[in-house]
């Protein structure tokens, strides 16, 4: 969670920094065995079986049958990724993003942190492969062929991450000899790119207020009886998290508006105004209809004036 250090909720009042000197590049990459085979024999058998042509399906075997450890690691792994990608834009197609420098250490520390486990759970791993390898035909049955294993060596220089961060480069700091003609363009084509840049990771800060705001609006649009029941006779519930998501992403956005987008930093106070005094346990009660009807309107009412 991010802390908001502005003492009034008053839009931000400044001039817009550099790119350059507001954020960085960031790149994260975890790279991991996934576990599955692809098993010939069955594929062949699977499709004479059923009359198809060769190439109508494919059998793929999961190597960790019976074991969910490599399967909770792609979860992690997964999480991992997901946070990255939350505190930070999209930049270009390299796999980079976009990164504000006032969250670089908070995203640094977070990140690092939850690569320490993910290495933690890799030798953990690594430990329980000999014997996973060797129970593997209890529960590949005549699927099973030892040579598809690697050895733990092998096993080993499959799994890898990095995190690393980069200045974001200004067209001014071309340093080639050629022609001026040709250099002016190429200083064009750089502006420009950078600018098309920009202006999907602006978008990508308003899609997470978009998206954010409306799964709030379609679970409070849920029509909800005196004794917490809908329509149908199911119980409504209201995860924990349901207003602390919204907490946050204000929050983050602090961060996330480098541009210093002034319409999007009033999003970010009009959101939370709406949730303002406002608590899931508020919510749950099922007798408050006025509370939820009221928190609701505030939120149609920012998909409306933003045109989200």
């Amino acid at each position: 969670m991010y802390v908001d250090t502005q003492a009034q909720l008053s839009p931000v009042a400044q001039r817009t920094p550099s790119l350059a000197d507001s954020a960085v590049l960031v790149s994260l990459n975890i790279s991991s065995w996934g576990g599955f085979k692809l098993d010939r024999s069955a594929t062949t058998q699977l499709n004479s079986d059923k009359s198809a042509s060769s190439d109508a399906s494919r059998v793929n075997k999961n190597l960790m049958a019976g074991n969910s450890i490599l399967k909770d690691i792609k979860k992690y792994e997964s999480c991992i990724r997901a946070r990255h990608i939350e505190m930070t834009l999209p930049w270009g197609h390299s796999g980079s993003r976009l990164l504000a420098t006032s969250i670089m250490m908070d995203h640094k520390k977070q990140i690092s942190d939850m690569l320490s486990m993910l290495e933690t759970m890799w030798d953990k791993f690594f430990f329980q492969y000999p014997q996973v390898k060797a129970d593997a035909y209890l529960h590949l049955g005549a699927m099973y062929d030892p040579n598809d294993y690697l050895s733990t060596e092998d096993l080993r220089a499959k799994f890898s991450h990095s995190l690393t961060f980069d200045p974001i480069a200004e067209s001014g700091d071309f340093r080639i000899d050629v022609p001026k003609q040709l250099m002016e363009e190429l200083k064009e084509q750089y502006d420009n790119a950078v600018d098309s840049r920009v202006q999907t990771a602006i978008l990508a800060s308003w899609k997470k207020v978009a998206d954010q705001v409306r799964a709030m609006t379609t679970k409070l649009n849920i029509t909800m009886d005196d004794e917490g029941k809908t329509p149908d006779g199911k119980t409504v519930r209201y995860h924990e998290t349901f207003v602390q998501n919204i907490h946050n992403l204000c929050d983050l956005l602090v961060h996330l508006n480098v541009t210093n987008d002034p319409q999007l930093d009033q999003a970010r106070l009009d959101l939370k105004n709406a949730v303002r005094g406002v608590s899931v346990d508020t919510l749950k009660i099922p007798t408050n209809h006025a509370t939820r009807n009221e928190v609701k309107t505030k939120l149609d009412d920012i998909l409306a004036k933003y045109a989200l």
